[in-house]
């Protein structure tokens, strides 16, 4: 039976400890290194190029070779705190005259192991004859791109900054909304392989320790290589894994992480996504849109009342039209039966062959739309459906009224502000036609009240998926289907059992009033 080798140590001669490290980590072209002669003692630093901060590193070296007979002195680091895996505070704060103290934040090294990991994560290893240890010096910067507007939840008022892939970037955008130490950033690690870098976001005092605790017991069950995308580690906190319907929120705007951590709620970001993930999630929040908040509150009524509808019909609009033409003519009006009748005369499909053929070829031009360049996607999709569209009506091979209802179909899932319940829709729509071509409008019942059981009975993080409205908290319902104004909605919502449960109490002893009622 092979044994279990225990970690290596650094070795003391530090050509040697370099030689060890790019042993490791060969072929590697972006590896660098540089020598130095400090007071007749040989030091090598390591990095990688492009991870690092060019000018900062420079900066290191000269603060380093600046150190002079201290630098080459033994046990010099180990009086900085580097011995115990920790820098002084006179270390922290910089450089002092003569070069006594290191400029950038370190930690000490005593495994190769470990030195490994630093130079992949950004920082620059320096090794010292004589010294049983290196340091790993904070110079990282990973590359990325600048804080842009948000492009998949696009607003015409409100904040106009987005989330990158850069998880400190990150979460300095929220640092800059919520000042105060109550909003914690807990660090997590995933990916044997990859050791992506998260940070669990929660604010103390608000958010209900229970649901830390489960959504902690959930993220140790990720076990995975490497974390590329979010989605990776939200299939493994997900409730109700084989549900088309999603139970987390994803969002790439900031002020939208912290109203729902103001909710009481707990978000996630990984460091490489754009994205947060937010639990637990209802379903009438995925139906509320960002701009709903920074627009008046009377005007946010009729738009959220009109998203309901939509998610409603973008499932059940194909499927109503081919129970009515194919089992359930009595129910239409007669001049309407008439009129639709007339426009399948000499179509040689039955009705639902053609509301199949119609929606694949919508998705299909969608699909093409979204893969191509954003200059000719939408060009593509919007020209490619009317053309069609417009030849398949002439050909006789479609009817008007069925491009009307598939084309109105599409249109209805556009205006879900929700990329995941956009998706649903564009799935179950399949299956609701399905069944309307076997059982008619009873099909289409039994399914719908099917789906609305299902939905019941899915919880998120213990949480309702359609709550308030089953079970119902009136409470909750100022924020619902119906936008109350901001100085009616002094309760944050009962449904999460936040710690504190009143969003600002005023100054002591005195009430607070209307400008109506002073």
């Amino acid at each position: 039976m092979r044994r279990r080798q225990g970690p290596t140590p650094v070795p003391q001669q530090a050509e040697r400890a370099a030689a060890e490290l790019e042993r490791r980590l060969m072929p590697c072209p972006d590896l660098r290194q540089q020598s130095l002669a400090v007071a007749g003692r040989t030091a090598v630093i390591v990095w990688l190029e492009g991870l690092v901060d060019e000018q900062r590193l420079q900066i290191g070296l000269g603060a380093f070779a600046a150190g002079g007979r201290d630098a080459a002195q033994p046990g010099w680091w180990e009086r900085l705190g580097l011995g115990q895996g920790r820098a002084t505070a006179e270390s922290r704060r910089g450089p002092v005259p003569g070069g006594r103290s290191p400029l950038l934040p370190m930690r000490s090294v005593r495994h190769m192991e470990a030195a490994v990991e630093a130079v992949l994560a950004g920082n620059a290893v320096a090794f010292l004859d004589g010294e049983p240890f290196a340091t790993a010096w904070d110079v990282e910067k990973s590359p990325g791109r600048t804080i842009e507007r948000p492009e998949n939840e696009p607003t015409l008022q409100g904040p106009q900054e987005a989330f990158t892939e850069n998880l400190g970037g990150n979460l300095a955008l929220l640092r800059k909304r919520l000042k105060t130490p109550g909003f914690k950033a807990e660090p997590w690690e995933f990916g044997e392989r990859s050791h992506t870098q998260a940070a669990l976001l929660y604010i103390e005092g608000i958010t209900k320790p229970e649901l830390l605790d489960t959504v902690r017991r959930r993220l140790k069950y990720v076990h995975v290589d490497a974390v590329v995308d979010l989605n990776v580690v939200r299939e493994y906190i997900n409730d109700a894994p084989f549900s088309p319907f999603p139970t987390t929120e994803e969002t790439e705007r900031p002020e939208r992480v912290v109203s729902s951590l103001l909710q009481g709620r707990v978000g996630l970001l990984i460091d490489g996504s754009p994205n947060c993930v937010m639990v637990p999630v209802t379903l009438p929040m995925l139906l509320n849109s960002p701009e709903d908040y920074y627009m008046r509150f009377a005007l946010a009524l009729p738009l959220r009342l009109l998203r309901h509808l939509m998610f409603w019909s973008a499932m059940l609009l194909p499927s109503l039209y081919v129970a009515l033409l194919t089992y359930n003519q009595d129910l239409m009006p007669t001049p309407l039966l008439v009129s639709v009748a007339a426009q399948h005369t000499g179509i040689p499909f039955p009705t639902v062959i053609e509301a199949l053929a119609m929606m694949v070829a919508f998705e299909a031009l969608r699909e093409a739309g979204t893969r191509l360049p954003r200059a000719v996607g939408q060009s593509v999709s919007i020209v490619g459906t009317l053309i069609i569209g417009d030849a398949a009506v002439r050909a006789g091979l479609v009817s008007p009224g069925m491009v009307i209802v598939v084309a109105a179909t599409g249109v209805a899932s556009f205006t879900l502000p929700a990329l995941g319940l956009v998706q649903v829709t564009r799935l179950l729509q399949f299956l609701f036609v399905s069944v309307a071509a076997l059982m008619g409008l009873y099909g289409v019942v039994l399914l719908a009240v099917a789906t609305v059981g299902h939905l019941v009975s899915i919880r998120s993080c213990g949480i309702p998926y359609m709550s308030p409205l089953a079970p119902t908290v009136w409470s909750d319902m100022k924020d619902t289907v119906v936008r109350a104004p901001w100085w009616a909605m002094r309760q944050r919502p009962r449904q999460f059992e936040p710690l504190d449960s009143r969003r600002a109490k005023g100054r002591p002893g005195q009430r607070q009033k209307r400008w109506w009622a002073r």
